[in-house]
């Protein structure tokens, strides 16, 4: 039970969420001068604290970032300052340590980044004041139920397998993708099939030299599980003489394997470089904030025109300027695509801006081969060398980046109207982060290398199914109306999002069980996430906002959109989180006459 004289706080999922709202409480609890004892408890599925499983620190250096280390930074300059003695940003990190790739362009290691959020977490604790006690639990939270006043966590120690019970006042919840992902027994998973690949040395270890393997998803995740199957056991890639990477076999991968997906498209590659300096016309915020005033908003007739602009604005500014030109923005979109017609009637031979062979260029065809993917990956690596202020193209796709956190704006709390919001989740969401956030040139360089030794096989990419052979475990993968082919392993390298209608995680049916929590509806549709005020409280089962309960990054995804794991920006509750649990400190141990927790009801 919890004492009178004890104030517990539970932490629930520590990965770099965790931390963040670790950081803002112990800055805010300094700042309060709270004297009375604190107790935070930390619960994770792992002893990776701060790196979380994402980048956990154990793994192999192959796998890297997609985020350019000028881009990361673990912390927030703004009152109350952290406790911490240092507050260094990654690429600061990287020279006190030593680090070779510490250029601000350079794509580092995973589990690099796990260190440097791991020597952060500590920065913290070093400067921790004697009254905050840190307590930790590694082992997986099952159930949550409330107590009086307290919140009852019910957790099983990863160690001795047994359940335990902590009593919190107030608790964080960071719980990650496990937020969206069913725990199976493991006695119902087939060691030919692999439903998650990390720590990828563990879970693709059943897959045997010169097997047949299919992976579902041509993502980053999917990368991942190509390279461990090659790089990882051994295979080296060499450049050659005109700087190509050339595949060295080491005998002990896979005799091929097989990529499908929705679309069968890769993703676009990076070069490190800054985002370019040329800013939105026609999505800005000025135009945000007039839509606002009429949502629910339609995504098609609404924002994907604004869009389409923006991609056309980035993409000519490009090309004019790389033969000497300058293209004009003019509030009268025609006067723009005068001044774009005029220009081709000069330089014939340029490209032209066109929506689909951007977004989806093979369209219209039902099945791809590998000798066309093999061609469009290169042309793709040839345009992110050239970089976004070079590149038509990747001047195009980049402006996504630029749009997503406005759009997130939109989007947030049913901005969009249910069929948009159903079209965005299952479509839009998708096709941007295939566009946007791929990985880096040198990661494309080699699917490329290994595609052209044989090894990755794109005759299935697009159109395939996955039929299982109950006789010997092995599946049957193929293209509608066409060959197939049977394989040993199939690989799910997809990762799990919110689905529409249920939870499909045991904690989170528990919390809708015990009524903590109810799913989120807009007008019919239910994207499959948690129903949350605009400060990360969930909505009761009876409609009541608890404000003792904070949700925070992955969990939100589906009522926010695009939770960037490394953001300390993106869709913040960790700071009111931290300031309301600070005040309720206050509030208890009567330092507070005025501080209003009414629950609000919805």
């Amino acid at each position: 039970m919890n004492d009178n004289n004890t104030f517990k706080i539970g932490i629930i999922g520590f990965g770099p969420k965790g931390f963040y709202g670790f950081e803002r409480l112990v800055a805010y609890l300094n700042e309060a001068k709270i004297s009375k004892t604190t107790e935070v408890h930390i619960f994770n599925n792992t002893a990776f604290l701060a790196s979380g499983d994402v980048y956990r620190t154990d793994q192999p250096d192959y796998l890297i970032m997609n985020y350019a280390n000028r881009n990361i930074n673990s912390w927030v300059l703004k009152e109350p300052f952290s406790m911490a003695s240092a507050t260094p940003d990654f690429v600061t990190w990287l020279t006190a340590k030593g680090h070779t790739d510490a250029a601000q362009g350079e794509y580092a290691p995973r589990a690099v980044v796990g260190s440097y959020l791991a020597d952060c977490y500590q920065l913290v604790l070093e400067q921790l004041p004697t009254n905050i006690k840190v307590i930790t639990h590694i082992g997986k939270v099952t159930d949550m139920i409330k107590q009086n006043e307290n919140y009852q966590v019910f957790y099983t120690d990863r160690k001795s397998g047994e359940q335990d019970v902590v009593a919190c006042n107030n608790i964080l919840f960071t719980t990650g993708h496990h937020s969206f992902k069913a725990q199976k027994p493991e006695s119902v998973i087939s060691n030919h099939k692999i439903d998650f690949i990390y720590p990828t040395d563990e879970k693709l270890s059943p897959v045997t030299p010169q097997s047949l393997v299919a992976i579902k998803g041509f993502g980053l995740t999917a990368i991942d599980a190509i390279l461990a199957l090659t790089e990882g056991r051994g295979a080296i890639f060499k450049k050659n003489d005109k700087g190509v990477l050339r595949y060295i076999s080491s005998e002990k991968e896979p005799y091929k394997i097989y990529t499908f997906s929705r679309t069968g498209l890769p993703m676009v590659p990076r070069n490190g470089s800054p985002t370019s300096e040329t800013t939105l016309q026609f999505f800005t915020k000025e135009v945000v904030q007039h839509l606002k005033a009429n949502t629910p908003i339609n995504f098609n007739s609404t924002l994907l025109p604004l869009i389409k602009k923006e991609f056309y604005y980035a993409f000519y500014s490009v090309l004019f300027n790389n033969n000497g030109h300058q293209f004009y923005y003019d509030d009268d979109f025609t006067v723009m695509q005068n001044q774009v017609q005029y220009f081709h009637e000069d330089y014939p031979e340029s490209p032209v801006f066109n929506w689909e062979t951007i977004v989806n260029p093979f369209k219209d065809e039902h099945i791809l081969s590998s000798v066309v993917l093999q061609v469009y990956i290169g042309f793709l690596i040839d345009e992110a060398k050239l970089g976004e202020d070079k590149s038509p193209f990747m001047a195009a796709v980049a402006t996504w980046r630029k749009i997503s956190p406005i759009f997130n704006e939109l989007y947030s709390f049913g901005g969009l109207d249910a069929e948009s919001h159903k079209e965005f989740d299952t479509y839009y969401f998708g096709l941007f982060n295939r566009l946007s956030y791929g990985p880096p040139v040198k990661n494309m360089q080699k699917i490329l290398a290994l595609c052209k030794a044989g090894i990755l096989d794109f005759s299935y990419a697009k159109s395939a199914s996955i039929t299982p052979n109950s006789e010997n475990n092995n599946f049957t993968i193929q293209v509608e109306k066409g060959q197939a082919t049977e394989i040993n392993y199939l690989i799910n390298a997809t990762i799990a999002r919110a689905k529409e209608s249920g939870f499909g995680n045991e904690l989170y049916q528990n919390l809708s069980k015990n009524g903590l929590i109810r799913e989120f509806e807009n007008t019919g549709y239910i994207p499959g996430c948690l129903e949350i005020n605009d400060k990360g409280n969930p909505i009761s089962k009876i409609g009541i906002v608890n404000n003792d309960i904070t949700f925070y990054g992955t969990p939100t995804e589906g009522i926010t959109c695009d939770n960037d794991t490394l953001s300390r920006t993106r869709n913040d509750f960790a700071t009111n989180w931290a300031k309301s649990t600070t005040e309720a400190i206050k509030e208890k141990d009567g330092r507070t006459e005025d501080y209003d927790r009414t629950e609000n009801v919805l």
